[in-house]
């Protein structure tokens, strides 16, 4: 079962990984062209502020799980790195509990902000809208996932408070 877990972490970590560089790079391409035909061609597009928007709202929520997944979240580390390990296993189980729970939170309902714009498309690009709103729902369960399968490694031993914390400047 632990060798399940993990590589279902290790896949869902490279897919995570290879979606939000290609959703940066896409939103990176989209601005500068909208740029580039503005200022330079003279003939703006008609998606230069919707799509991005857009895409930069999916990048946001799907960014989420993936700073969750890599410990990169904001996070106040100082001072559990000075407690005792058995406060620190506590703290950090609490910590865990709440952003799962977060996580939850965020899947329920914006799965059902995302379902209330079912048939609907943009405006600009003839793109469901709810490809682009369906990335809340989808962060917040990664988020929850991550979280749950890193209390159950806490709980369990295998993973110790310090593996959970983003890496050190010292």
């Amino acid at each position: 079962m632990k060798s399940i877990v993990i590589k279902t972490d290790r896949a869902l970590g490279v897919m995570l990984d290879a979606l939000v560089v290609c959703l940066a790079g896409l939103l990176l391409l989209l601005l500068n062209w909208a740029v580039f035909a503005r200022f330079i061609l003279n003939d703006s597009v008609s998606w230069g502020e919707e799509l991005p928007a857009h895409l930069l709202a999916m990048l946001t929520f799907l960014g989420a799980a993936y700073l969750t997944r890599t410990n990169e979240h904001l996070g106040f580390d100082a001072v559990l790195r000075v407690m005792p390990q058995r406060i620190q296993t506590v703290v950090t189980g609490m910590n865990l509990v709440l952003m799962a729970g977060f996580g939850a939170l965020l899947a329920w309902y914006g799965g059902l902000a995302a379902a209330s714009f079912a048939g609907r498309s943009l405006i600009s690009v003839d793109a469901p809208m709810m490809l682009f709103r369906a990335a809340m729902p989808v962060g917040g369960a990664l988020i929850a996932l991550f979280c749950s399968v890193r209390l159950v490694g806490l709980c369990t031993g295998s993973i110790a408070p310090e593996d959970i914390l983003p890496e050190s400047d010292v």
